[in-house]
């Protein structure tokens, strides 16, 4: 069948991180070549996704792909309708809160309410929001997380915004930006449509994508009003693989050099003591940067998928070293011609030279200067396990034509290996075994999304072999998808 679907598109609109079922959905449509970009760097455009699925021959695809396109032109039509004032609104209770986020955007605090409202068109994205919580850990009751106003410059957009973002292929974290943390004020460019380079020099790289970012961090800090820089370069060569550069800083901030010759220097990698000028009067900041990739198959008919991601925490010789590490594997199913199913086993290394036998405790999140750390508000920046871990991840994903959803979501492992007291660590100070486990259910109803979330963690302290448990459970309404 032919899929023909008119519908504006505001190419500045943008999917956020969270919903862990339409990420099934476009990557379904992009191992199966109906989406051509590259997708492992979130937000999203909605432009870049769905202008293949505009006028796409579906007459020989199986019926969950052809059940991801519908979801998904279904949610772009609700979410870019231009030139169209939108309202939203959103309510959660949870008690115990998940602390360990993954790719899903599950309820940070005990109470939350959230109003927004959203306009975009041809040259302009607002969306405005507004959180009231309570009892919040950082102290923050009024937030206006999952804001953005940005503006189209050509085939570039300009926002700033307070939006989450997810960078790498996993989906129980990312090694060097997840949305673990509260995201941060940020002033971020992006390129909006993929299209591959015209020369032919560099059009062997495919679609690609970039997206450069500045953020602001806390004042309660070691180094108050410290800032934040990330880059990604993501391509895809070949239709079944992508490939993402990243690298990220913290810099700046009260009585650290904050001018564009420091800028420079953080830009080029001439930033440790001991290189041309460095001392640790003048040192730039601390920086993580590596790569990740996805690669996707068919095994015994069913599409699966491999991937990793491996951030250096140190620089040498002008490369990532002292590498942190995330690997995965992901496969697809078809179950009872409605529910379409998307199975993952992951496992993250957060201790520096994982890979070796000379691993390196206290490394990765710490910096000797910035002594908050690669931290936000409490909350790590990179992956949810914080320093020092070593968790595997098992979780299950499943989506029918009705957009109903069930997640879950097993991990088993240790945290903060190193030994010594850590008081960075926002997890536990000294060494634990970690096991979890995490349901969570949605679906439409009349008057909008109800979702519910039950869960069970267990920490084993190994220095006096104490043991502590709890139970989670939470209960969302948002108005739509």
């Amino acid at each position: 069948m032919w899929l023909v679907i008119p519908m504006p598109v505001s190419a500045d609109a943008y999917i956020s991180p969270g919903d862990m079922a339409l990420r099934h959905d476009i990557q379904v449509l992009a191992d199966s070549g109906y989406i051509s970009g590259p997708i492992m760097t979130w937000p999203l455009a909605w432009g870049a996704v769905v202008e293949g699925l505009e006028s796409a021959d579906l007459s020989n695809a199986p019926n969950y792909v052809i059940d991801s396109a519908a979801r998904v032109l279904a949610r772009s039509r609700w979410h870019t309708r231009s030139n169209e004032w939108q309202f939203r609104a959103e309510a959660s209770v949870s008690e115990n809160p998940i602390r360990i986020r993954s790719f899903a955007n599950t309820p940070r605090e005990e109470v939350q309410a959230t109003v927004g409202a959203s306009l975009t068109n041809d040259w302009i994205a607002v969306d405005l929001r507004a959180s009231v919580v309570e009892s919040p850990l950082d102290g923050d009751e009024v937030r206006a997380d999952g804001s953005m106003i940005g503006v189209m410059l050509g085939n570039w957009s300009v926002s700033a915004n307070t939006l989450d973002k997810h960078w790498g292929p996993g989906w129980d974290g990312s090694l060097i930006l997840s949305g673990n943390a509260r995201p941060m004020p940020s002033l971020t460019i992006d390129r909006v449509y993929t299209d591959a380079f015209e020369s032919r020099w560099l059009s062997w790289l495919g679609p690609w994508d970039l997206t450069v970012t500045f953020g602001q961090l806390e004042k309660e800090r070691t180094v108050p009003d410290a800032q934040f820089f990330g880059m990604r370069f993501g391509f895809r060569p070949i239709p079944s693989l992508e490939l993402g550069v990243s690298r990220s800083a913290l810099w700046c901030g009260e009585d650290r050099p904050c001018g564009l010759d420091t800028f420079a220097d953080l830009f080029l990698g001439n930033d440790n003591v001991g290189d041309s000028g460095i001392s640790t009067g003048n040192e730039p900041g601390n920086q993580l940067g590596g790569f990740d990739f996805r690669w996707s198959t068919a095994l015994f008919n069913r599409p699966v998928a491999i991937y990793g991601q491996f951030i250096g925490e140190d620089e040498a010789g002008g490369f990532p070293s002292r590498f942190l590490g995330q690997g995965g594997v992901e496969v697809v199913s078809y179950w009872a011609d409605r529910w379409s199913v998307r199975a993952f086993g992951e496992i993250a290394a957060t201790t520096c030279q994982f890979h070796e036998s000379s691993e390196l405790f206290n490394c990765a999140y710490n910096h000797g200067i910035y002594q908050t750390g690669y931290r936000y508000k409490g909350s790590v920046i990179g992956h949810g396990v914080d320093n020092d871990a070593r968790v595997a991840s098992l979780g299950l994903i499943l989506v029918d034509s009705d957009n109903m959803q069930w997640r879950g979501i097993l991990r088993y492992g240790e945290l903060n290996r190193g030994g010594a007291p850590d008081p960075n660590n926002t997890l536990t100070a000294t060494p634990a075994d970690l096991s979890s486990i995490d349901i969570a259910h949605s679906r439409a109803l009349k008057y909008g999304v109800i979702e519910v979330g039950v869960g069970y963690q267990q920490f084993d302290q190994t220095v006096d072999d104490s043991s502590s448990s709890d139970g989670r459970i939470y209960l969302n309404w948002r108005s739509s998808y």
